[in-house]
């Protein structure tokens, strides 16, 4: 029962080696990171529209009351103008001077807020140039990637009509656990003990699963996850 799975690991382990290659391989790393990039501008140009939105509505909102605060100046100064009366006169050179701070103090908000405007639009600048970069980076390396697994592609073939054949003889219930941990990046998947001890990991086992694997049960290691035999 367990020769089975393990002639049919055996071959499996070419087939991870391809698997391997084409993760590792520059062409599909470039590829990937650039269609990250991507796939996220599209959330990040947003963003951005709501900001400029905002700082435009900022913007206009400090300028709409910057000019009726200077309007409110100008009708004081003609008020001071035409008064007779020095209390009256007092008070509304002190009205103009407290509108004159709030005015100053509008124009620095207002400042600002221009310059985050243009900060965003050198955001957009950046974006624009990093996206195109991006886009010929893609199409670039996932055009080689496909090339590279075109080149693989008939040994890959091989293999796998070798590993159908093959698992035709494991029982099912090993091949089910067996798949889940290959899926879970478990490998190699499958080790003999040695003596009492896994022989993966080289944890020691309990009388309980000694006597299981003694009577022919494949365990799964509590420490490793490997699934473990006993051999004759």
């Amino acid at each position: 029962m367990i020769q089975a799975l393990l002639d049919y690991q055996k071959v499996d382990a070419s087939l991870r080696e391809i698997e391997k290659k084409l993760a590792a391989s520059e062409e599909r790393k470039k590829a990937v990171s650039a269609k990250k990039y991507l796939d996220g501008v599209e959330e990040n140009v947003n963003k951005l529209d709501a900001r400029a939105t905002d700082l435009i509505a900022a913007y206009e909102a400090v300028t709409q009351e910057q000019l009726k605060l200077k309007e409110q100046e100008e009708s004081i100064a003609d008020a001071i103008d035409s008064s007779k009366d020095e209390k009256e006169v007092a008070f509304l050179i002190k009205k103009v001077e407290e509108l004159i701070g709030k005015i100053k103090s509008l124009g620095s908000k207002a400042s600002k807020i221009s310059d985050e405007i243009q900060a965003v639009m050198k955001e957009y600048s950046t974006i624009k140039a990093t996206t195109k970069a991006a886009q010929v980076q893609y199409n670039e390396n996932a055009k080689k990637y496909s090339e590279l697994k075109a080149s693989v592609a008939g040994e890959k073939a091989e293999i796998e009509k070798q590993l159908a054949a093959l698992k035709e003889k494991v029982d099912p219930a090993l091949m089910q656990r067996y798949q889940k941990k290959r899926e879970g990046k478990i490998y190699p998947i499958v080790y003999a003990t040695r003596g009492n001890m896994c022989g993966a990991c080289n944890m020691e086992l309990p009388m309980a699963v000694l006597g299981k694997l003694k009577n022919g049960e494949v365990i799964d290691c509590d420490q490793c996850g490997r699934m473990i035999y006993q051999p004759k």
